[in-house]
């Protein structure tokens, strides 16, 4: 009997019945004889199943509708029932595992007959059409007492009878006995194997009943010694062997059984098992299906499964010429266990149903036509997804992956829904009510905040947080310390997240989001350093006053609930914004490199020769430049990049596991900053290189300042309207990235139950900001893919089958990890100072978060569809609506915006007016482009893409670049 699916293994058109002729073509031949029906002994205008005495009569629930079930479990929510598929061995009727199933397929593989990986059974349309005819005779005994598998034995052998099929019992019988033999003999043999074997025979009381004072070592890898010795105490034993041994003991074939059960991940409600293979002296195919009255763990016939079976099934019949019957077990098994199809299967109250099954099974069913296939990129798994997704679209648009905008106040702890500002019925303005709603919802929470988070696996959630929060903290103080000449450090750097954390944790109404420094915020505190030296006034005390108008800002906007402006930020703004931050990113490695090869060029040896005739004893004249310094710059940033990237790949391929794959994904930068690092410290020490490294003293502002700043100059009024205008400016800034986090956050993927803060939150990041300008230290706000990683690494998964999605169990929402992590962020501010770090190491993976910021980005996507060829561009919804070149259109808008920004910030007395283009672009948005394209059309465009989220399966690691809308 063949062991395989054609229609796994092969690309051939599959026909029904036998083919006299062997007709050469791909799409069928002339009608045949229908040799299944006659084995069936189907008759055409016979169409009542054969259905056999009860074993006890039915209960009144049991005169519900054909469609009933026991569950009230609605068909959306129902689970997949596994069903594992044994095949009869011809020549000795030995059961041989073949298959499980539980909606997708597990085959039997390997030596020692584990379970493959997880995939979408494929069978050819004939084997499901066979079987409607075999389910048109179906015999079911219903509400079985399990008294023992001799009960069951007799009970099949005396009530399972068909006049088609005289010895059907007695052959389903003979079949358990076997079995039941096979089982226990395989039980005898692994039991004498572990009473025979000398480690084992150390703790059995029946091993030694005087032993020697002393037993020889070689007695632990010697068989059979101790049985001997206690009957033999004088015999002397044989030398110590070791190596490899041939022969029955070692190299025996393993038990026919499943050696993968995978208990702990199988949540399906039904187990049911099928046998099928054809057998003697039948002359007709059945379909056997014996429920019990309540699910019992058969270990007399499948050992090592501990999950309850509800329901035996055996499909037997004559040698079938056509069709394998491993082939119409997994047909019928795809029905029983798909979550679709298989209410008719919990109950088998009525055996019409069955047929009723397949019908709406191949109702939903993808079909490929036949014919030989001449590359696997003809089959589109998008296109498959596409048609299978079509009819849930609508319903999955309006429950999953919903935004919460900030008309939504929060979630609801119960239903995790979210909830309306409730509509004014008095003559007031609602003043502060999102804040106080805020404050009210969150308030009740605040113990359980910290009651939650003791938990021990906070330790490893606190270990994670600090790795993937110091490096981009490293990163961007090493570059503000340059940008701003100094007035900000690394250190200051660390200060400011820590202490700004520290605030956040305690106050916030979201504390699982990390406050953390930003692009967008490093290049507005490059630009006003430009402004204040090109105005001729301190920066630090021009930051002191822009914080104060900051924070008056933040108390204005939530009074009245300006977060509900949030849904003008659209896609088309964030883009361009995504699109500049990187741009930007890119030339200030440019720009470091270039400042490198200045210090030290490569020229020739006249140069050197020349500049040291012409020392005169002057440090300054006498410093030669060191060529090799910027050539191993070079290579080190160049590396940090590629260990970056590379390790990116790894979190995408199948290497590793999911956890080990997420680190590598979205925080390689982590490893390749200290790969390269040590590289430097051990081979390349004696170059002199550009370092990033913590003082171990106050920084200069201190020194000035001490740990307050105080403005010295009493302030003109050219200073306060200078800082009014850059407060408004930064207030936009903080606003898109205090509020694109917080609603990600409460996104009801996520499973916060907690609820949030879209008004509150957005005064703490201002006092946060007010108390970093008096202390001279940078400004922070919230970071997307950090407080992403923060939310990922509390979220505890249910244990799933392999191939369906990750289900979240909960989110341990507290305050605890945060609190821990700017600690020790405060920590090693203090005592990070032995840290020398190249800062090529940190602008190589500066560079890479730049590239990596772009990823997801529809800009950008859109704009590469011109090197395709129309054929190639794929299925894009923006595409069926206009024509390519109005599509384009739309995308240069967004690089003319992206233009006109980067000259703006570019001048150094308008770069703070960067942050402007963001209203500018919303206003755009709500205004001017629904004048130029169509409704659909821009809604096609500027919406976000949700398949990213939708095809997430358990084993993928999850991108938080490619997920978050501003990632850095």
């Amino acid at each position: 009997m063949p062991n395989s699916s054609p229609g796994r293994h092969s690309n051939r058109a599959f026909r029904l019945g036998a083919d006299d002729l062997e007709l050469e073509t791909s799409f069928g031949s002339f009608p045949t004889p229908d040799p299944l029906g006659h084995l069936l002994n189907r008759d055409i205008n016979e169409h009542s199943p054969l259905i056999l005495e009860r074993i006890r009569e039915e209960s009144e629930d049991d005169t519900s509708g054909p469609l009933s079930v026991e569950s009230n479990t609605s068909s959306n929510e129902r689970l997949p029932a596994s069903i594992d598929i044994f095949s009869i061995i011809d020549d000795s009727e030995e059961w041989k595992p073949t298959a499980r199933f539980c909606r997708y397929e597990w085959d039997v593989e390997g030596f020692d007959n584990h379970l493959g990986c997880a995939h979408v059974p494929i069978m050819p349309m004939e084997t499901y059409q066979a079987l409607q005819i075999i389910l048109g005779k179906v015999i079911i005994h219903r509400h079985v007492e399990f008294c023992g598998i001799g009960g069951l034995i007799y009970y099949i052998e005396k009530n399972i009878t068909d006049p088609d099929f005289p010895n059907l019992g007695e052959t389903i019988k003979c079949l358990l006995e076997n079995r039941v033999a096979k089982v226990e003999m395989d039980e005898s043999k692994r039991m004498n194997r572990r009473m025979n074997s000398s480690s084992q025979s150390l703790h059995v009381d029946q091993s030694i009943s005087n032993p020697p004072a002393r037993i020889p070592r070689n007695l632990i890898s010697e068989p059979n010694n101790l049985a001997s010795m206690d009957t033999h105490p004088e015999r002397r034993l044989a030398p110590s062997k070791s190596g490899l041994r041939f022969g029955a003991s070692f190299v025996r074939p393993p038990p026919l059984d499943f050696t993968d059960s995978d208990e702990e991940s199988d949540q399906s409600p039904e187990h049911s098992i099928l046998i099928c293979g054809a057998v003697e002296e039948a002359t007709v195919c059945r379909l056997v299906a014996i429920r019990f009255e309540e699910a019992i763990v058969m270990k007399d016939i499948n050992p090592k499964r501990k999950k309850p079976t509800r329901t035996l099934y055996f499909l037997l019949g004559p040698n079938l010429p056509e069709h394998s019957y491993l082939d119409l077990g997994r047909a019928f098994a795809t029905i029983v266990s798909n979550p679709v199809s298989n209410a008719a299967f919990e109950t088998l109250r009525y055996p019409e149903l069955l047929p009723k099954a397949v019908d709406r099974f191949l109702a939903e069913t993808v079909v490929i036509a036949p014919g030989k296939i001449l590359s696997k990129n003809y089959i589109s798994g998008e296109q498959v997804r596409r048609v299978v997704n079509m009819q849930s679209e609508k319903k999955e648009r309006s429950t999953s992956m919903s935004v919460v905008r900030p008309s939504d106040v929060d979630v609801d702890i119960e239903k995790n829904e979210t909830k309306k500002e409730p509509v004014e019925v008095t003559g007031s303005r609602p003043y502060f009510l999102g804040m106080r709603q805020d404050i009210k919802n969150r308030s009740k929470y605040f113990w359980s905040d910290y009651t939650d988070g003791l938990n021990w696996s906070m330790i490893t959630v606190v270990a994670y947080m600090f790795a993937v929060t110091v490096v981009p903290t490293l990163t961007f103080g090493a570059i503000l310390e340059l940008g701003t000449q100094g007035a900000l450090s690394v250190k200051s750097c660390l200060f400011s997240q820590a202490f700004s954390g520290l605030i956040w944790s305690l106050f916030a109404a979201q504390p699982l989001l990390i406050m953390s420094p930003t692009g967008p915020f490093l290049v507005f505190e490059k630009a006003l350093s430009k402004c204040a030296a090109s105005w001729d006034y301190d920066y630090i005390e021009v930051r002191v006053y822009v914080g104060m108008w900051l924070f008056l800002f933040t108390i204005l906007g939530t009074s009245v609930n300006c977060a509900r402006f949030i849904r003008y930020v659209t896609v088309f703004t964030e883009d361009i914004f995504c699109c500049l931050i990187s741009v930007i990113f890119f030339t200030e490695v440019e720009e470091f490199l270039m400042r490198q090869y200045e210090e030290n060029p490569i020229v020739n040896l006249e140069y050197y020769t020349t500049k040291a005739a012409n020392c005169t004893g002057d440090p300054t004249s006498c410093s030669l430049p060191a060529p090799n310094s910027f050539l191993i710059q070079t290579i080190l940033l160049v590396l940090s990049i590629a260990i970056f990237h590379y390790l990116r790949q790894v979190g995408i391929s199948n290497f590793f596991g999911r956890k080990l794959r997420n680190l590598c994904n979205n925080f390689g930068g982590i490893f390749a900053v200290v790969f390269v690092s040590i590289l430097y410290h051990f081979l390349f020490s004696n170059v002199k290189v550009a370092m990033v490294q913590i003082s171990d003293t106050q920084n200069t502002t201190s020194y000035m300042y001490g740990f307050l700043v105080i403005p010295k100059l009493a302030p003109d009024a050219f200073l306060i309207g200078g800082s009014f205008m850059a407060a408004v400016f930064l207030y936009v800034l903080i606003f898109v990235e205090a509020e694109i986090p917080e609603q990600m956050a409460l996104r009801n993927k996520r499973k916060l139950r907690k609820g949030g803060g879209l008004h509150w939150d957005l005064i703490v990041v201002g006092f946060c900001t007010l108390f970093s300008s008096f202390t001279g230290l940078p400004w922070m706000c919230p970071a997307a893919v950090q407080s992403l990683a923060h939310i990922t690494a509390c979220t505890e998964y249910e244990k799933t089958q392999r191939g369906e999605p990750k289900k979240i169990k909960r989110v341990l929402e507290q305050r605890v990890s945060g609190i821990a992590t700017y600690i020790l962020l405060l920590a090693f501010a203090f005592y990070g100072h032995f840290l020398a770090i190249p800062s090529a190491a940190i602008f190589g993976v500066f560079f890479y978060l730049g590239v990596r910021n772009l990823e997801g980005n529809q800009m950008i996507q859109r704009a590469s569809l011109v090197c395709y060829l129309p054929k190639n561009r794929g299925s894009h919804k923006f595409l069926d609506l206009a024509p390519f070149w109005v599509v384009q259109s739309y995308t240069v808008l967004q690089i003319i915006f992206v233009c006109g920004m980067y000259v703006v910030k570019s001048k150094p007395t308008l770069g703070v007016l960067f942050p402007l283009f963001l209203v500018i672009t919303a206003f755009f948005v709500a205004e001017v482009l629904p004048r130029v394209y169509d409704e659909k059309l821009l809604e096609a465009l500027d919406e976000e893409d949700e398949e990213i989220d939708k095809n997430e399966d358990e084993e993928s690691a999850e991108d938080f670049y490619h997920n978050v809308r501003i990632p850095v």
